[in-house]
C-alpha cells in the first residue's frame, strides 16, 4: 500500500474506482461524441447527382456526347456534302434507334437553327405525313451572344435565361437570376499524356439536374464554343 500525490491510498489502482456487486454507475462516459439521429427510412439526403456528358473528340462538328451508361447518347454530325449543316441525333434506349433532335444551318449570314417537335413525331404513326419540325428560327432566339467576350444568354424553352461565361478559358453556364453565383454546367477539358499525346481524359460537360432540355443545352454550346473558336457559326 501506498500513497498518490492527492493522498488517496492505492492498492495498484484508485480508490473508489471499485463499486459494491451489483450497483450500477450513473456516471456518463467522457470523451464520446454525441450521436446525431439517423434519416427517416427511405429519406435520401444526398444531393441530386450531376450528369457527365463526355466528348469522344475535340470537335464541335462531329463529335459523340454521351454518359457512361449511353442514356442520353447523342451524335454531333456535319457531313462534308453539307458542310453548312450540323445535326443533332439522339439515340432511343429502348428502341436503338437514332433521331435527329436538332439542325444548325449556317449557310447564310445570320446562322438560323431548329430542333424536332417531339410532340408531332410521336403522332406519326396517326398521321402519314405529319410535319415532326418547327421551323427555322434565328441562333439569337436561343443564344445571344455578348458583344466582345465569348460567350451569350442561353434561353431554354421555358423562357429561363442562363449565361455561358468562361473561367480559366473554359465555358460555365450560370441561371441569370440566381444569386448564389454557381455554375450550372462546368466544361472539363480534354487531358493528353504529357500533354500532347493520346487523350488520357476526354472533354466532358458537367450538368447539374436544373437543366431540363439537353438538346438545347448541346446547341447553345455547339454555338458558343464555335462562335469563340472560329469568330462565327
Amino acid at each position: 500500500m501506498y500513497q498518490n500525490y492527492r493522498g488517496e491510498f492505492l492498492h495498484g489502482r484508485r480508490l473508489g474506482n471499485e463499486l459494491p456487486a451489483g450497483s450500477r454507475s450513473t456516471r456518463k462516459p467522457s470523451g464520446l461524441a454525441t450521436r446525431s439521429p439517423l434519416p427517416a427510412p427511405g429519406m435520401d439526403t444526398a444531393p441530386p447527382a450531376s450528369m457527365i456528358l463526355e466528348f469522344t473528340t475535340t470537335s464541335v462538328r462531329n463529335t459523340t456526347i454521351a454518359t457512361d451508361d449511353d442514356d442520353p447518347y447523342y451524335e454531333v454530325v456535319t457531313r462534308f456534302w453539307h458542310p453548312h449543316i450540323t445535326k443533332i441525333r439522339k439515340l432511343d434506349p429502348a428502341s436503338r434507334k437514332i433521331t435527329t433532335v436538332c439542325e444548325i444551318d449556317n449557310e447564310a449570314k445570320e446562322a438560323r437553327i431548329r430542333f424536332l417537335d417531339e410532340q408531332a413525331a410521336s403522332e406519326k404513326a396517326e398521321k402519314a405525313k405529319a410535319d415532326e419540325w418547327g421551323e427555322w428560327m434565328p441562333t439569337e432566339v436561343l443564344l445571344r451572344l455578348g458583344p466582345v467576350k465569348p460567350g451569350g444568354i442561353f434561353i431554354d424553352a421555358d423562357g429561363v435565361e442562363y449565361r455561358w461565361k468562361t473561367h480559366n478559358r473554359n465555358f460555365q453556364l450560370f441561371r441569370c437570376d440566381d444569386d448564389t453565383r454557381l455554375p450550372i454546367v462546368v466544361f472539363h477539358p480534354c487531358q493528353r499524356h504529357f500533354g500532347v499525346w493520346r487523350m488520357s481524359q476526354h472533354p466532358r460537360l458537367e450538368v447539374k439536374p436544373q437543366i431540363k432540355s439537353i438538346e438545347r443545352l448541346i446547341a447553345s454550346y455547339i454555338l458558343v464554343e464555335r462562335q469563340r473558336r472560329h469568330r462565327r457559326f
